[in-house]
């Protein structure tokens, strides 16, 4: 039994449980699902980890690359106007179309450092032929892509890496340059064989001119930052980079240790490095842990949220983690950078156009691209709120997206669960692009995410018992990754009906033993023929319901792990469990029962010719050499024997006693034992020597009775006051 573990497991988690703040200021948050209301002929197909950029002169969403939903980069541009939410295609000069190769994972930026460079910038990345590390800017006034002339060295190739840039960092103004320049940061990612370490930061400084008369006047340097190797390499993280004060961070969150990248490995450890004062800090862990979730700065004006990042959506392993069924619910997590202290915040939802249906947010999803900007992206009074835009990504089960949702932030400040504010309105929840904030709440969460198993792969002392600042492993090589058995669940119809089996059959085979001819009262004849009936009801319905459990196996089997699923055709018997069951069940519900059967059949034909074989002294009693002591072996009686001698051996033969049964008997109607069986050993025999007198046995060693093995004294035969006790020799029989 379990149960006693309980309280144990119970104290286990509250005691590693992290910290989490339930009073962090944050802006009334609401999920609006924009993907109904947009339109245009050149919509973007379902894509994964493409880069995403908002012009906002222009009032353009750009969304280029990404991976298809059969694996493969793209290298297509798509452009979203908000102002008329259509989508549609760039529309380049002549001589300035093309796109940059295809890639997915790569960083990107906007690049407004002055009027004659009004672009987008895009960075490394997967490729078709593998990671790259070319540097490319889109035009948002012309609609054209050109490729950065880079000088001096540059980092290796790579995609998943997190960086880009605050838009909020002012552009460097100096004498030495022709131009101002922007500052974009990269640190970490994938090179196709290991992951690399997020100490491995680099500054991408760009300057120069861009437009359609100096299509490629664009210049680019690398230079790295000398941070030490202490931090480890990731996979499936997600990044961001914000400017608190007059500092740059990047900030890192989830992905793995290894190049599994999917969300059975994630690691709930995040890490904020401090790019001006070259030193970093990793703050404790709280959400579940999360595979390639979107991270963005929260836009919000306001002192207060200055130094917070939004961490939404991304994939989690159910089996391993509890979040409270946060991330169902639109679950948003705002890390402080500057005091490292996690809120998870559960947001009002979108109910429509109408207003009247139930609050919907978008599904957990991995691969995600976000932006934030400081003002409504869509809809009317845009000063009303700071707009988070995401798109696309790959649900749970492996289904690629396309939809467009809006985090929207209002601005007011709340401190605690179902506060209200100015914008609360009749309280009456709106959606659609120019919602108010009527009706928004908010739900602070009041504890971190639980480990479920000790194999969870998390930095925190609750999954491994190490320091978050120092991994186990850097390549994957050590991660823990959870067994087969983890991963599969069944419907608990299926974990009940198993054990109600057993307990059903195993009071069956107690009455049917009971109901044995040597085991029911003398005075109950009808006893035992109900236990038998009620042996029988029982035994089929155990069978019935062990049928049943091993249906709902096969019927009900489903994967925990989210990403796996998409690379399993058949579910059934992947885990010694499994098998084992099937065998214990086979061997229960099938081969035993065909013995019984087997045994039923053999004493229902058995007919005459009984020799019995006693077992009491090793030998056999048909084979004796002594006097002759079985009815069969004594001749015939004359047929003029004195009648008083007949009337006396009859009297003597009633007097015998009765034998209690083995269980071989089974009290079935017809077999050896249905009428008792009497003794003759110490008894004269009615029918015995030609003389027609009865004889004893003299002078024969005396000898040890034993009793059967099956003769328990919780179903000793029943004997009234005054009977002698039952013989327990065991006999078997035979067919001749």
């Amino acid at each position: 039994m379990l149960w006693p573990l309980f309280p144990i497991v119970i104290y286990i988690h509250a005691a590693f449980s992290q910290e989490i703040s339930t009073n962090t200021p944050v802006p009334p948050l609401q999920w609006i699902n924009l993907t109904p209301l947009l339109g245009g002929s050149a919509a973007p197909p379902p894509l994964k980890d493409a880069s995403i950029g908002y012009d906002d002169t222009s009032r353009n969403v750009i969304i280029f690359g990404g991976e298809s939903s059969q694996g493969f980069p793209q290298s297509s541009t798509y452009l979203l106007n908000l102002d008329t939410l259509t989508w549609h295609s760039p529309s380049p000069p002549t001589q300035l179309q093309g796109d940059p190769p295809a890639r997915a994972g790569a960083i990107s930026g906007i690049d407004f450092a002055a009027s004659y460079r009004h672009s987008y910038l895009v960075a490394g990345g997967r490729g078709t032929s593998g990671p790259l590390n070319d540097v490319w800017e889109f035009d948002y006034n012309n609609e054209f892509w050109s490729q950065v002339q880079i000088t001096g060295s540059s980092p290796s190739p790579r995609y998943g890496a997190v960086g880009g840039m605050d838009f909020r960092t002012p552009p460097i103004q100096s004498i030495s340059l022709a131009s101002p320049n922007n500052t974009y940061y990269l640190a970490g990612g994938f090179d196709g064989k290991n992951a690399i370490s997020l100490s491995d930061v680099w500054r991408l400084n760009i300057s120069g001119t861009l437009s359609s008369n100096n299509a490629r006047d664009v210049i680019g340097s690398w230079e790295k930052i000398p941070f030490d190797d202490s931090l480890p390499g990731r996979t499936g993280m997600s990044g961001a980079v914000v400017l608190t004060g007059s500092q740059q961070h990047i900030v890192s969150v989830g992905g793995c240790h290894s190049s599994n990248g999917n969300a059975s490995c994630a690691d709930g450890t995040s890490y904020v490095l401090n790019i001006d004062a070259i030193g970093d800090n990793s703050p404790p862990t709280c959400p579940a842990p999360r595979s390639d979730p979107a991270l963005a700065a929260n836009r919000s004006p306001g002192s207060s949220f200055g130094s917070q990042v939004y961490m939404v959506l991304g994939t989690y392993d159910s089996s391993l983690w509890d979040d409270g069924n946060g991330l169902n619910r639109g679950e948003v997590d705002i890390l402080d950078i500057g005091t490292g202290a996690w809120a998870r915040i559960l947001p009002s939802g979108d109910p429509g156009q109408q207003g009247n249906d139930k609050p919907a947010f978008p599904t957990p999803r991995e691969g995600a691209a976000a932006i934030s900007f400081p003002q409504k992206l869509v809809g009317s009074n845009r000063n009303q709120a700071a707009d988070m835009l995401v798109f696309g990504g790959r649900d749970a089960s492996g289904r690629y997206l396309s939809e467009v949702w809006i985090l929207r932030a209002y601005n007011a400040t709340l401190t605690q669960s179902n506060q209200h504010w100015g914008g609360f309105g009749n309280g009456q929840l709106t959606g659609g692009t120019d919602a108010t904030g009527a009706g928004v709440t908010i739900q602070y969460m009041t504890a971190c995410a639980t480990a479920l198993k000790s194999g969870s792969t998390s930095g925190s002392p609750t999954a491994t018992g190490t320091s978050p600042s120092q991994p186990t492993n850097t390549n994957g090589n050590d991660t823990p990754s959870p067994v087969a058995s983890d991963l599969y669940d069944t419907s608990v119809i299926h974990k009940a009906l198993a054990p109600v089996s057993i307990a059903i059959l195993l009071p069956a085979i107690v009455l049917f033993r009971l109901s044995s001819f040597s085991l029911s009262q003398p005075d109950a004849p009808g006893l035992g023929l109900s236990f038998f009936f009620a042996s029988i009801v029982g035994g089929i319905a155990a069978f019935g319901i062990g049928i049943g459990g091993l249906a709902s196996a096969f019927t009900s089997i489903t994967l925990n792990s989210s990403i796996a699923k998409r690379a399993s055709s058949s579910l059934n018997l992947q885990t010694g469990h499994g098998r084992a069951g099937l065998a214990l069940f086979v061997a229960l519900y099938g081969v035993v029962p065909a013995l019984v059967a087997i045994s039923l059949c053999i004493k229902v034909r058995r007919n005459g010719g009984v020799s019995s074989l006693s077992l009491s002294n090793g030998r056999s009693r048909f084979n004796s050499s002594e006097a002759p002591e079985k009815r069969m072996d004594s001749p015939a009686p004359p047929t003029n024997a004195a009648s008083e001698e007949t009337s006396a051996a009859d009297d003597r033969s009633q007097s015998r006693e009765r034998r209690a049964r083995s269980w071989s008997s089974f009290g079935w109607p017809g077999g050896r034992h249905s009428a008792g069986h009497m003794s003759e050993e110490s008894v004269q025999d009615a029918a015995g020597s030609p003389s027609g007198r009865s004889f004893e046995v003299t002078n024969r060693p005396q000898r040890t009775r034993h009793a059967s093995v099956h003769s328990l004294a919780a179903f000793a035969e029943y004997n009234r006051p005054g009977q002698n006790r039952n013989s327990f020799t065991c006999r078997f029989s035979m067919m001749q």
